[in-house]
């Protein structure tokens, strides 16, 4: 399970957040403090203090300030070009008999 390590304000976050949604993949959204000295969690698993960080099993990327490039690159490789991503069906999209889908 992905893990991102973000806050809501942050502007460098939220292009990963759009991409992870964008993508269809699952994660866990870890808000961390605005003061850095008090991501202890973040620091103690990436080594960085910075945001947006990303954990993918032992692939750590960790936050670099001003900076979303890596983790995004990251994901695209991972899970491919959100533009070729085929979207969800809908509850009630399903083809009735005697129509096309």
């Amino acid at each position: 399970m992905l893990v991102l390590f973000q806050r809501e304000t942050c502007p460098d976050c939220k292009p990963v957040r759009e991409l992870l949604t964008r993508l269809q993949v699952s994660y866990v959204n870890v808000n961390v403090p605005k003061p850095r000295e008090e991501r202890h969690e973040l620091i103690r698993t990436t080594g960085s203090k910075f945001i947006p960080a990303l954990v993918d099993g032992a692939t750590v990327i960790p936050g670099r300030l001003r900076e979303n490039a890596d983790i995004i690159a990251y994901l695209e490789k991972r899970f491919g070009d959100p533009e070729t991503v085929a979207p969800t069906a809908v509850a009630g999209d399903e083809a009735r008999p005697g129509t096309e889908a």
